[in-house]
């Protein structure tokens, strides 16, 4: 079974995703939840133009930034 698993008490967890379609038009996003499972903050971000593999990167840094 897939499911999310919290981090330990005290901690956040940063979940990210990016995506590409065929036409290589990109987009990223994510969610921060804390131990306790609350939302904390969420993003979203079109990439324009490039492999999913960027995009993934791009998911990762903009949860960084956050």
């Amino acid at each position: 079974m897939i499911r999310w698993n919290a981090p330990r008490e005290g901690f956040i967890k940063l979940n990210t995703d990016g995506a590409c379609r065929s036409d290589q038009i990109a987009g990223c996003g994510g969610v921060i939840r804390s131990s306790q499972d609350e939302w904390i903050r969420g993003y979203a971000k079109n990439v324009s133009r490039c492999n999913a593999f960027v995009a993934e990167l791009w998911g990762v840094l903009e949860g960084l930034r956050c």
